[in-house]
């Protein structure tokens, strides 16, 4: 398992996170929650998969939580952390 090799840290996020969707999907009658659920875990794979990418992230994440949300600096940040995570979500179809 992917997830178990990679990130062995995010194993109890990850299992929370699909057992809220599951729960959501019966609650709903609906699929939704779950495509959304492997959706953000196979970005979350594939960042933690690509160093650069993970480096990427790791930088912008710091910076958000560094600056000033008036700092131009800061929106930058938070257009490459949005930019990481597109990356990483298309190159998971």
């Amino acid at each position: 398992m992917a997830p178990a090799r990679l990130a062995p840290h995010r194993l109890p996020e990850m299992e929370r996170q699909k057992n809220e969707a599951f729960a959501l999907a019966a609650k709903t009658e609906s699929l939704g929650p779950i495509r959304g659920w492997l959706t953000v875990w196979a970005g979350e794979i594939e960042i933690e998969r690509r160093p650069e990418l993970l480096s990427r992230r790791r930088a912008a994440e710091h910076a958000l939580q560094a600056l000033d949300h008036d700092d131009p600096a800061w929106s930058a940040a938070r257009d490459e952390l949005v930019a990481a995570l597109r990356e990483a979500r298309e190159a998971t179809g």
